[in-house]
């Protein structure tokens, strides 16, 4: 075979795979996965200011146009005056109960009351604010104050 006609052969076969490639239906993304559907349910705040939250004892529930749930000292909720994955909190209804996790409550309603979307990906809620995410994973407040930490070690 002459160098020409080697190269005839290798464009034609490149060209096929092409043609055929391009028939092939687009990858679907996974159901619950598309970034501009935020699930409804309850969700744990395990992230906020870029780090992990050692006690899993705040909790919110979003719904259509409501978010509410409970903090380590109190619980709350507001009005989303938009439609998802966009937020705007009407004023955040909430007691403020002192406690001893009053700093991290009060950071965290501080925090959600300047959101302006949310994000869901990979079974992980992310709300945005100006300053920073809170980071939610699907789930309920965990009873009392037991940390992670303390709650596996719970078997030794």
């Amino acid at each position: 075979m002459t160098r020409i006609s080697r190269l005839g052969f290798a464009g034609a076969s490149v060209a096929a795979a092409l043609v055929l490639a391009a028939c092939e239906p687009a990858p679907t993304t996974p159901p619950g996965e598309d970034r501009g559907f935020i699930p409804g349910g309850s969700y744990v705040l395990v992230g906020m200011d870029g780090e992990t939250v050692a006690l899993r004892n705040v909790s919110m529930l979003v719904e259509e146009r409501r978010v509410s749930g409970a903090g380590p000292c109190s619980s709350y909720s507001a009005q989303n005056n938009v439609d998802l994955p966009q937020v705007s909190l009407s004023a955040i209804n909430s007691p403020r109960t002192p406690c001893k996790d009053s700093r991290t409550e009060n950071r965290f309603l501080s925090v959600l009351q300047q959101a302006t979307e949310m994000e869901y990906y990979g079974g992980v809620l992310k709300v945005k604010s100006p300053s920073t995410w809170l980071i939610f994973e699907r789930g309920v407040r965990a009873d009392g104050a037991v940390s992670v930490l303390d709650a596996a070690r719970a078997g030794q």
